[in-house]
């Protein structure tokens, strides 16, 4: 354990097929399955894929460009840093030690498959996301006071993401898992207000997550880097103008929600270009604007954010939004070199002791209720 309370407020799971062992009998001749094909340059090692409804998963070249290290049979996941059973979460006594090695108190688990939409199906996507619920729920079991997990929403289907989001929370769900869009749809749409009201009734917090949720960025997205630094982001970017500019927070403003992963240098500029244009509206009186200026909201709105530990704008996004609302990511057992992250905060001097002390533990703690 470390000097601070450290809870890593994102890392992750690499899916084992165990995960779709909770599908209805309807659905069990669609279950995925891995596929593992001899390793060659074009793959980056990612040699591994999930076969659903006839379409791989993740799709590493060309247009559409994803990538991610589920199925955990790849040369990737074989040759990483951590175990198997640590990825997996099949051998919870492993990630335990690598959260150790890590200096993490407590871990919040996300998905990784569900980055990207794995269906068209919506029923059938609903059941994939119950099924992984119900698994990674277990699979936390074992050590409750450690492990922490969210539970994915089937937003596609919003009355099944409604019954999904009671259900998670009575297994023991710390957060409803949501991306930055609906596939084209921004979150502000009157058809996602119940899935909203209800995480509000449940005082249930929401966390919004980066990932290929957009099907018109996914497409430009041609190379990993493309991948990951565009296509892969720049959704959670939209879902935060659906949620503080298009009227959420009016609607639901005791609504919990989070914004995950695209760390938080972006904000000044975010913020700064929504007030210039809700301010620029509202002289000219046109429709469509929140009730007031997106900065206005983190007055008195539940709003946070992850960071990493080496964003060189990090005094300046607190000196924006304060000091309660930014959270720290591991992001383990992923590969995009956050592992660092906690100790990078512990050996900033440009943020207070306090500061740190919010950023590793207490925030986290607040926003998903530990």
């Amino acid at each position: 354990m470390s000097d601070y309370l450290v809870i890593d407020a994102d890392s992750h799971v690499e899916e084992p097929e165990e995960a779709w062992n909770y599908l209805q009998e309807k659905y069990r001749e669609r279950r995925p399955f891995p596929i593992a094909v001899p390793n060659r340059p074009i793959l980056a090692n990612l040699n591994a894929f999930w076969w659903i409804d006839g379409v791989i998963y993740p799709k590493i070249s060309g247009s559409n460009h994803t990538v991610y290290g589920t199925p955990p049979v790849s040369y990737h996941a074989t040759h990483k840093k951590y175990s198997i059973g640590s990825q997996t979460l099949q051998s919870p006594a492993e990630r335990l030690k690598d959260m150790d090695a890590a200096g993490v108190d407590i871990q919040v688990n996300f998905p990784t498959v569900f980055l990207e939409p794995l269906t068209e199906d919506i029923e059938f996507e609903a059941d994939l996301m119950r099924s992984y619920n119900t698994w990674i729920g277990n699979a936390c079991k074992t050590a409750p006071d450690r492990l922490k997990w969210g539970a994915v929403m089937p937003l596609r289907n919003v009355p099944a993401a409604v019954e999904e989001l009671k259900r998670v929370k009575d297994l023991g769900a710390v957060t409803a898992i949501i991306y930055g869009t609906v596939g084209e749809k921004l979150l502000d749409l009157p058809e996602f207000n119940p899935f909203f009201a209800e995480a509000e009734r449940l005082n249930f917090p929401v966390s919004a997550h980066t990932g290929w949720s957009h099907p018109g960025l996914k497409a430009s997205g041609t190379t990993i880097m493309a991948a990951h630094a565009v296509t892969f982001t720049l959704p959670l970017l939209l879902g935060f103008y659906g949620v503080v500019g298009g009227g959420v927070l009016d609607r639901f403003p005791k609504l919990k929600i989070a914004f995950l992963e695209a760390g938080a240098d972006w904000l000044p500029y975010m913020l700064q270009r929504m007030d210039h244009y809700f301010h620029s509206e509202k002289a000219i009186n046109r429709p469509g604007l929140p009730q007031r200026a997106p900065t206005e909201y983190f007055k008195d709105c539940e709003i946070y954010f992850t960071c990493e530990g080496d964003e060189q704008l990090l005094p300046e996004v607190l000196r924006w939004i304060g000091d309660d609302k930014v959270m720290i990511s591991g992001d383990m057992p992923h590969a995009e070199a956050r592992d660092n992250s906690i100790t990078e905060i512990k050996e900033r001097s440009d943020i207070s002791p306090t500061q740190k002390e919010k950023i590793l533990g207490e925030n986290a703690k607040r926003f998903f209720g530990l």
